[in-house]
């Protein structure tokens, strides 16, 4: 079915394209050169890629050459190549305010930022309005239809760099009035941001953040355990976060995990199962097991994978051993690719763990 999608994105066929993809048909699947959306985006028309978009395509996704469709888009033929590609670039502001209040916070502008704020109170109050395509796409991007303090967190990583006083620029927004729920999702999104980590502004916009009265929930310190961001949650324990059996499987504390397991609710000894297999932790997974997690299960965060599937991706023996042992099967498939574990071990190039899967 994915050749007769593409074919029938290649001939610019609208209706055949939504049937198909009623059916069942996944948009993410490539010939090997692209995907249907890059094959839409360089030859249009526009409604191709909002039906698309509309039946799970992933902006995001590369090609071959690693382009995206809206790289693809720019350079493509289609009539109304302006318009598919700014669709599809997710950066795009349409507001001309808040394209330049953006603009302050990513280089850092204090001065010009305050003077927009100032002009401009609703900066602060309205959400930036994106495409609506995107409001009816199955999965929903975390990321929609923003507020401008989330720009902070630079994640999605907008800017190339993120400049050194970015707890100062968060600070000015903070003096203005920032609504305590937009507080939060700042928070959850600095503790995910690979950026803020890597130009040194994670730490101390977390303490502005936690400062103007941000509090870490269950799900934020789950998706940045997920995503690896350690440092965040130390600095959390630091400040006074009390541990639990999701931070002691993040950080492989498998003592502690073990005396906290027993008083622990079902769905939280889960999610600390999945953890552990995340950030490769084998001890902290079987204590999980033991407690009875379920090896088979689709995973908390990146759902649409087992840890089967994760543990083929790390090439991690041990654990793709331990989880075969406690009844993983091998041939669920997971809902973004339809793969199967060891075709996730075949297509990244993992030698070790396609032959313990091929076995």
């Amino acid at each position: 079915m994915a050749s007769e999608l593409l074919a029938a994105v290649r001939a610019g066929d609208v209706d055949a394209v939504r049937r198909l993809l009623a059916g069942g048909a996944n948009p993410r699947l490539d010939d090997g050169r692209e995907t249907p959306l890059h094959a839409a985006a360089r030859r249009g028309p526009l409604a191709l890629v909002e039906a698309l978009i509309e039946g799970g395509a992933l902006e995001w996704q590369t090609d071959r050459d690693g382009r995206t469709p809206a790289e693809i888009a720019r350079n493509g033929s289609a009539r109304d190549r302006a318009e598919i590609a700014t669709l599809l670039d997710r950066g795009a502001i349409a507001d001309p305010s808040f394209r330049t209040a953006v603009e302050a916070i990513h280089a850092g502008d204090v001065t010009a930022l305050s003077r927009l704020l100032d002009a401009e109170p609703r900066l602060l109050r309205e959400r930036i309005a994106g495409p609506e395509v995107y409001r009816r796409a199955p999965r929903r991007w975390y990321f929609t239809d923003p507020k401008l303090f989330w720009f902070v967190a630079n994640n999605p990583t907008f800017a190339e760099r993120m400049p050194s006083n970015m707890a100062d620029v968060a600070q000015v927004m903070i003096d203005r009035g920032v609504d305590q729920a937009d507080l939060g999702v700042a928070l959850a999104l600095t503790m995910t941001s690979s950026s803020a980590r890597e130009h040194g502004q994670q730490l101390p916009l977390m303490r502005v953040l936690l400062a103007a009265g941000a509090h870490p929930d269950r799900e934020s310190i789950v998706v940045t355990a997920a995503h690896g961001e350690l440092d965040a949650l130390r600095a959390l324990l630091d400040g006074g976060q009390p541990m639990s059996v999701l931070l002691a499987a993040s950080f492989g504390a498998d003592a502690q995990l073990q005396e906290l397991l027993p008083g622990a609710a079902r769905d939280d000894v889960q999610t600390a199962f999945g953890l552990a297999v995340i950030n490769g932790h084998a001890q902290a997974a079987r204590l999980a097991l033991d407690a009875g997690a379920d090896a088979g299960a689709f995973l908390p965060v990146h759902t649409h994978s087992t840890a089967l599937h994760q543990a083929a991706l790390d090439d991690d023996v041990t654990l793709i051993e331990l989880l075969l042992q406690r009844g993983a099967r091998t041939d669920v498939r997971d809902t973004l690719w339809d793969g199967t574990p060891l075709d996730w071990a075949i297509h990244e190039g993992r030698a070790a763990a396609r032959a313990v899967l091929e076995r």
